[in-house]
């Protein structure tokens, strides 16, 4: 998995913070210079009207001449430039400065029938005809509008609007850049084959919002990954246990063949000497073929050859084969059915199962002690439990119990709990293991019960005695 450097620290920050702030500086500009526009636009209406209003006076109610000194009498209760563009083509005008140049070919160019308002370099102009004649009224003023007039109380407010969203978004990117910072750094841990030193923050994955989502999302994508990972190596050394299993299957089973066969024919010559030396040759033969039959079992996961059986004759024959070694190890074992377990089974496999509980049993009293096999079953399922009197299952053990290859006996190697959960799933069935409130370890197996078919009701039950 190849993972991207973390980008420079900051990055976020200020592709956030910058953008948004800009935005909102151009917003606010472009809000201004609307209103200005249309603050002009009134400004230059009312001008109009103001023009045309006092030229309606002039000549309804008070005709007034129209000289110079006139036009400064006007000016001055105005408050703007007044003059008069008289139908000769003269102007007269308030004052000699503060026009705007080429006056008069602009009167000229603009005089006509109707008021009208224009901006000319910097300053307005408000020419309105007079009733009656073909003289004009003429008003002018300094440029009054826009940016330079709003600047006080548009451009102020954009600015401090400006500066308080830059902070708000500050914060924001903040609380957002802050925990994908720590996702970051801890990024890495996927690319280990093993749990991360430190966990990704509680801050951030108790978090309701998306960014807690996220990083509950990559816990459990690294959980994932890890239990990915066992399975796959697990996988692949089983597989190499299966080539390596079945290659010597055959090698190992000829040879202990023969030396049981030797074994046997030695035996039927009554002869007495010897004969502790020809049953200690039986078992180890029979250990060897135990322990292959176990490999092959997890190596090859070929369905089960089903049979109805008892699975208390089942379970006496495999004590009484276990006796010797039981002994030897200063175990007892006690038995308790009933005979009327039957299941439906793979005689083989379903004695290994046994085999293997016993023998981790007894393994797991090294002073030796009882263990107990106790059989009960209903009209559906078959429950077998075996105890014993060690000092019970670790925790790790429970967690990882049926695990290939996990063992914490020195020398195990961990594959007979695993050839146990295996056989017993291919029978449709379960196992669990436990610790009992009294000392020692707890293992349940649950069979579904045989049940024969109504055409069929006197089906034949082997038992194991008959297969033996």
């Amino acid at each position: 998995m190849s993972i991207q450097p973390p980008a420079r620290r900051g990055s976020l920050y200020r592709r956030l913070v910058i953008p948004l702030s800009a935005f909102v500086l151009l917003a606010s500009l472009g809000l201004a210079i609307w209103v200005s526009s249309l603050h002009r636009q009134e400004s230059m209406r009312r001008f109009e009207q103001t023009a045309a209003r006092n030229a309606g006076f002039m000549v309804a109610e008070v005709p007034l001449p129209r000289t110079s000194e006139m036009a400064r009498k006007l000016s001055s209760i105005l408050e703007v430039k007044v003059a008069f563009y008289l139908a000769g083509g003269t102007i007269a005008r308030s004052s000699d400065e503060g026009w705007p140049d080429n006056l008069e070919s602009i009167l000229r160019k603009q005089a006509g029938s109707e008021t009208a308002a224009i901006q000319v370099d910097s300053h307005d102009l408000a020419i309105t005809p007079l009733t009656g004649s073909q003289d004009y009224f003429v008003l002018v003023r300094e440029k009054e509008g826009g940016l330079t007039g709003l600047g006080g109380w548009v451009l102020a407010p954009t600015l401090v609007m400006t500066a308080a969203f830059g902070c708000l978004v500050f914060l924001l990117a903040h609380r957002i850049v802050r925990p994908l910072t720590a996702l970051t750094r801890w990024l890495p841990n996927l690319k280990h084959d093993e749990e991360p030193a430190e966990p990704i923050p509680a801050s951030l994955s108790d978090r309701s919002d998306e960014l807690g989502q996220l990083a509950r999302s990559l816990q459990d994508t690294h959980q994932s990954l890890l239990r990915e990972q066992n399975l796959r190596h697990q996988s692949e050394r089983l597989a190499t246990l299966g080539r390596i299993a079945t290659s010597l299957a055959h090698e190992i089973r000829n040879p202990a063949a023969a030396i049981r066969m030797h074994a046997d024919l030695i035996a039927t010559q009554g002869t007495v000497t010897g004969a502790a030396s020809l049953d200690l040759i039986r078992e180890e033969v029979e250990r060897i073929t135990d322990l292959v039959n176990q490999w092959l079992f997890v190596a090859r996961a070929a369905p089960p050859e089903r049979k109805p059986r008892q699975l208390g004759d089942m379970l006496e024959a495999v004590a009484r084969r276990q006796q010797s070694a039981l002994a030897h190890a200063g175990c007892h074992l006690t038995t308790n059915h009933d005979g009327s377990a039957i299941i439906s089974c793979d005689k083989l496999r379903i004695e290994q199962v046994l085999r293997n509980l016993i023998v981790n049993a007894s393994q797991a009293m090294p002073e030796g002690g009882e263990i107990s096999a106790r059989i009960k079953s209903d009209e559906r399922r078959v429950e077998l439990t075996i105890r014993d009197g060690g000092k019970g299952f670790s925790q790790e053990a429970l967690d990882r119990f049926g695990e290939p290859f996990f063992s914490e006996r020195e020398g195990g190697m961990g594959l007979g709990l695993t050839l146990a959960r295996e056989v017993v799933q291919a029978h449709e069935g379960t196992i669990s293991a436990g610790n009992s409130p009294r000392g020692g370890a707890v293992v349940t197996i649950s069979l579904p019960r045989h049940t024969p078919a109504r055409e069929d009701p006197a089906a034949e039950i082997e038992t194991a005695e008959t297969q033996s």
